[in-house]
């Protein structure tokens, strides 16, 4: 959970202020995939208005602050959707009353004081969805291109070639000449800006926070290795679509998610779809600057001693939030 500072005024056409009573909540974050970040605002206006009353809404959290206005508003209950996503940014300004409200940002909690896990993949819109895949520490992202024969060896992303059907184009993004990140030792990566004192991926080179926003990040490799330790595991399919779903144990049995087999990208090919599944961790394989660590998986085990793959390969992105206590 997210706290925020929400404050309230109300600018009179007439300089007059009416009373503002301490009602201002946010209701409920709207959610879609990929996040939308949008949230429903209820406010409470008490005292007389006057005509053209209009009233100011400002959000802030540790980082950030959005800030709109609502014409029309009434006396008692008024209700607006602020879209945080496109409104982020200025300073914070309290001007009456302010007030300390949470926004729910989704993702299921599966043991106790674990990370918030998403319900689906970067880029994709249902949990059984591939999304999108990445080499590691990439944040644009690529997805299988379909149709004629001519775009089922290719992937797009908004990148140099294109083909017959207009769309822009490549065929090899995954290989260890297109990925930077190959070949660097822990010390280059950090010399290069692509990941912290603690080991990881920056924001900036982190493939969940490019594209939902903070807090929204990847896990780190032992994330993923307490989400085995913590989670009962049973490889099923989705609408059709094999994957492993993992379902917290005890107080946390109702509560689970679906990782699909969604396989990797191999320079043109995409391995492996529907009985491999390989997720990015943020975090690199020390021992192996070719290497960085991850989750993956077939229908028959975990690949438990093998945390780690060639950075060049595309592979999904599964984001979380919030950190183990």
């Amino acid at each position: 959970m997210k706290q925020l500072i929400a404050s309230v005024a109300a600018a009179m056409a007439v300089g007059a202020m009416a009373e503002i009573t301490n009602t201002v909540k946010v209701a409920k974050f709207h959610q879609s995939y990929p996040y939308s970040g949008k949230a429903t605002v209820e406010y409470t206006v008490g005292g007389e208005l006057a005509a053209n009353a209009v009233a100011e809404i400002v959000i802030s959290t540790d980082d950030k602050s959005a800030t709109f206005k609502q014409k029309n508003i009434v006396p008692g209950a008024n209700t607006n959707v602020i879209d945080f996503a496109s409104s982020f940014g200025g300073a914070l300004v309290l001007t009456n009353a302010s007030f300390v409200v949470t926004i729910e940002l989704g993702g299921v909690q599966l043991w106790e004081n674990g990370p918030y896990w998403a319900e689906c993949n970067v880029g994709a819109e249902k949990p059984e969805d591939y999304g999108w895949y990445f080499w590691w520490g990439d944040t644009v992202g690529y997805a299988r291109s379909g149709g004629t024969w001519i775009d089922n060896y290719y992937w797009y992303s908004g990148v140099t070639w294109v083909s017959s059907k207009g769309q822009q184009m490549t065929s090899s993004p995954f290989s260890s000449s297109s990925c930077p990140t190959y070949g660097k030792s822990n010390s280059a990566l950090q010399s290069a800006g692509y990941i912290d004192s603690t080991g990881n991926l920056v924001a900036a080179h982190d493939a969940a926070t490019a594209h939902l926003g903070a807090p929204w990040r990847m896990p780190t490799i032992a994330e993923f290795q307490a989400l085995l330790a913590n989670c009962t595991t049973t490889w099923t399919t989705r609408n059709g679509v094999s994957g492993y779903l993992f379902t917290g144990k005890g107080d946390y049995s109702s509560k689970s998610v679906f990782l699909p087999a969604a396989g990797h990208g191999d320079h043109s090919c995409l391995s492996s779809p529907g009985s491999c599944g390989y997720y990015w961790s943020s975090t690199p394989d020390s021992a192996n600057s070719n290497n960085a660590s991850d989750l993956n998986f077939n229908s028959s085990d975990f690949y438990r001693y093998y945390f780690y793959d060639s950075r060049y390969l595309g592979q999904s992105v599964r984001p979380v939030r919030g950190f183990a206590e």
